[in-house]
């Protein structure tokens, strides 16, 4: 390898890092320490009720959807569903979020946060996708393991990348 084609190399390595560290910062994924700020959390109270998806490890080796769970609340409480994000090729993603005049989703609150100054590749964080009570009634939020572009209905691959791997979670408000 030449000294100009190594050089050449090593200033593209340089330049997309800087570029990476400059979308990252202009994203709001790490603080300004200058500026006394931080990334924020969500919510600052647990939900009254959780219910944790299947593990992303054991996700990945399922070959059929995972039985239903049921939760009650009353009208106000929340519950919290358990799961993991980050950069990774397949999590669980909510594919049916029910009847919104029943649930309303958010704010998020999370469990394990990643470090944000300065963020930490490969950070998967736990966190609650947060559903508040919000009438009575009975809906369902469904769960899917993959990633939204792969499983959606028309994908042609939907079949062999698992996307018929789903967790469901009935809830009734009363």
């Amino acid at each position: 390898m030449t000294p100009l084609l190594r050089r050449v190399i090593r200033d593209v390595v340089v330049l997309l890092a800087v570029a990476l560290l400059l979308l990252s910062y202009s994203a709001g994924w790490w603080s300004d320490p200058a500026a006394g700020t931080a990334a924020p959390m969500v919510t600052a109270t647990r939900p009254e009720t959780e219910v944790a998806l299947p593990a992303v490890a054991a996700a990945g080796d399922a070959t059929e959807p995972y039985p239903p769970s049921t939760v009650s609340l009353a009208v106000g409480q929340r519950l919290g569903v358990r799961t993991t994000g980050g950069a990774l090729s397949k999590l669980w993603y909510l594919s049916s979020a029910g009847d919104g005049a029943v649930l309303q989703s958010g704010p998020d609150f999370v469990l394990t946060p990643c470090s944000t100054n300065p963020p930490v590749p490969g950070c998967a964080p736990e966190f609650d996708r947060t559903f508040t009570a919000l009438g009575a009634g009975t809906t369902t939020l469904t769960w899917a393991f993959g990633n939204a572009w792969d499983c959606r209905p028309d994908a042609p691959n939907r079949a062999e990348l698992r996307c018929d791997v789903t967790k469901s979670i009935q809830v009734t408000v009363h």
